[in-house]
């Protein structure tokens, strides 16, 4: 049996699948879901969405919100996400690395707290690099 999907943003609907297995960004790690699975809430930290169906694994970066499990249905609602269509290693590794230096080089804690959502983007998109090869 699937496990259906949907990922909303406030002003959009960005998916609604099947699914066989899918694993969440949550704020205290990775949560997998599979068929069954015991109904939950859990917030969403910013980092990689993966659906796997067929055996492809589907990855999207989520920027933060919560998850309803429920009867094998996934409600994922989300500030926003960047759907990932192709990446270049070398680029996002660069991306990773100036987002680690604006980490340690800000000066005030908002500027922190944005260098930090940057740099959880970024090591989403160099994990996303190996799920669309």
């Amino acid at each position: 049996m699937a496990i259906n999907i949907r990922i909303l943003t406030p002003d959009r609907i960005i998916c609604s699948t099947t699914a066989d297995e899918v694993i969440l960004p949550g704020t205290t790690g990775q949560i997998g879901v599979l068929d069954g699975h015991a109904t939950l809430i859990t917030a969403l930290d910013t980092g990689l969405l993966r659906i796997k169906l067929d055996q492809k694994w589907t990855p999207m970066i989520l920027c933060g919100g919560f998850a309803e499990v429920d009867r094998n249905q996934v409600t994922v609602l989300v500030n926003d996400v960047e759907e990932l269509v192709a990446l270049d290693l070398a680029e996002v590794t660069k991306e990773l690395e100036q987002a680690t230096i604006a980490i340690e080089t800000a000066e005030t804690s908002k500027g922190r707290l944005n260098a930090s959502i940057e740099l959880k983007k970024a090591a989403a998109r160099v994990q996303a690099v190996g799920y669309l090869r």
